[in-house]
């Protein structure tokens, strides 16, 4: 029998899922602060084993919410009733393993392996339901420190949340508990063993066989610039300002502009066709940004969101259309039922049409073969390790994050396509319109940054870096040749046991208030 105080359990349970909510928000950025990963969790954990279901069910939910509404209120400068809305959403998604640590009854090593699943299945599901938002993970918090984020070239960036969340129940179980120290220490070698290895494998990387020397042009045009007719000779002039300033260099292979960089459709736009055109005549090929568009025999245009790569005679040498869109920016559902002017979002369509498939493009005198992710599709791992399967051994994300603020929306896209390097172990390469552009190592290491010398990522700037490529020949990491089994899993464990759960209908044992 559960012998409870009303009262002051309720502050207690209030006050953990306040502190887990407050630790989670300082490990992701702009904080930072990896170290609080490894507690963020467990207060709430621990409360889990001592509040009543309910009363840990409601303060999972808080603690979720909060945490949601501090880390992504960069959406309030497009949607509040977005941002409300996501983050309780998000929310949600604690509450499995919140109720796992409530009803669990073995031993410590069961109870946070059992936790590590039910977390990383809530995570995994989360972001595939309904087209998914994979943002923060767990394991993305350790995108700082290389060591911890190793174990996602074998079970992507949710073996790496698991890790996390299985160190996090032990020390709840080692709180709250106080018993099983057998387990406990059994755990405790197991996260060491894990982490030691990380720290191995992050070293164990011999020079590159191959080098892509690239520049990265960061145009730093304002959101509600980048549209405006009256603007579209600034940007012309700034492309080519910054363009010319990357040929400087006479090593450059390859230059590499933002998501949308050109104000229209290259292909069917004079102007912009003529900029890239004289550019690349007098230079290295340009990997650029921009809508594209297609006139259908009943009349209509198709929009979509590209990348162009423009070989060293001005032609067209690979195409791409963004395959995953962002809702209510890129598509709207049912928008046959939308009035027109409302499906257009910051002087351009918003609903336009994904592409079907992915693309391997050839640049550099090694003739590398690359990969371009356009905006968020390189938080999304089944892309980028699609196009790694396909014969990709370099991703190129083309991104714009001046929809959002300086200091926390860019930096946390960027811990999350970290991942993806790691996953894959291929080099990935950003070029953003407002920072953080950058090119991150097979192992997750940052090895080059564009910032000016205050530190601030979002101005104008060139970024030249030589990108390490695995050879042709290099064999695939366990993810990329198995994809998402770990994630799948725990998904499916964490589904079956949810279902298995409401099913019994347990009913919280009647609780003896004093």
């Amino acid at each position: 029998m559960k012998i409870v105080s009303s009262s002051r359990t309720e502050w207690t349970a209030a006050a953990c899922a306040v502190v887990s909510a407050l630790l989670l928000v300082a490990a992701f950025p702009p904080l930072e602060w990896t170290g609080a990963l490894w507690v963020a969790l467990a207060p709430l954990l621990a409360m889990a084993r001592f509040a009543p279901t309910r009363l840990a069910l409601k303060m999972g939910f808080v603690a979720g919410f909060l945490f949601w509404l501090l880390s992504i209120r960069w959406l309030t400068h497009v949607t509040v009733a977005g941002w409300l809305f996501l983050s309780a959403y998000c929310a949600a998604y604690f509450l499995p393993a919140v109720w796992a640590a409530n009803r669990w009854r073995g031993g410590a090593a069961g109870f946070a392996a059992t936790t590590a699943v039910v977390w990383c299945g809530a995570e995994f599901l989360r972001g595939w339901i309904g087209g998914g938002f994979p943002w923060n993970p767990l394991g993305v918090g350790l995108a700082p420190w290389v060591p911890g984020i190793q174990l996602a070239e074998f079970g992507g960036v949710w073996l790496v949340s698991g890790l996390v969340a299985f160190a996090n129940a032990l020390l709840a179980w080692a709180v709250a508990e106080r018993r099983g120290w057998a387990g406990l220490a059994l755990g405790a070698l197991a996260v060491a063993a894990a982490l030691g290895w990380g720290a191995w494998r992050a070293v164990q990387w011999p020079a590159p066989e191959r080098t892509l020397r690239a520049a990265l042009v960061q145009t730093a045009i304002p959101q509600d610039e980048k549209w405006v007719v009256a603007k579209i000779r600034m940007i012309y002039e700034r492309l080519a300002r910054l363009t010319r300033q990357a040929q400087g260099d006479p090593a450059v292979e390859l230059v590499i502009w933002p998501e949308t960089a050109l104000p229209d459709d290259v292909r069917n736009s004079e102007n912009s066709y003529a900029l890239v055109y004289g550019l690349c005549t007098n230079g290295p090929p340009i990997l650029t940004g921009s809508l594209d568009s297609a006139a259908l025999d009943s009349g209509e245009t198709q929009y979509f969101n590209s990348a162009f790569l423009f070989d060293a005679e001005g032609r067209i040498a690979g195409e791409y259309d963004k395959r995953h869109l962002v809702i209510g920016g890129e598509f709207i559902p049912l928008a046959r039922f939308v009035p027109w002017r409302w499906q257009v979002a910051w002087g351009w369509p918003a609903s336009i049409c994904p592409g079907k498939a992915g693309a391997v493009f050839r640049a550099g005198r090694a003739d590398v073969p690359l990969s371009p992710l356009i905006c968020f599709e390189d938080i999304l791992p089944p892309l980028a390790r699609a196009d790694v399967r396909a014969g990709s051994r370099m991703l190129v994300n083309l991104t714009n994050d001046a929809w959002f603020d300086e200091r926390s929306a860019p930096r946390q896209h960027m811990r999350n396509a970290t991942l993806r390097a790691v996953e894959n172990r291929v080099p990935l390469v950003r070029a953003a319109n407002t920072g953080v552009s950058c090119v991150v190592a097979p192992s997750g290491r940052v090895v080059a940054e564009l910032s000016d010398g205050r530190g601030a990522t979002s101005a104008a700037g060139v970024l030249w870096a030589d990108v390490p490529v695995p050879s042709a020949a290099a064999p695939l990491t366990f993810y990329a040749r198995f994809g998402d089994m770990y994630g799948i899993a725990c998904a499916a464990a964490t589904t079956l046991w949810l279902v298995a759960a409401l099913r019994r209908g347990r009913r919280e044992p009647a609780a003896v208030k004093i």
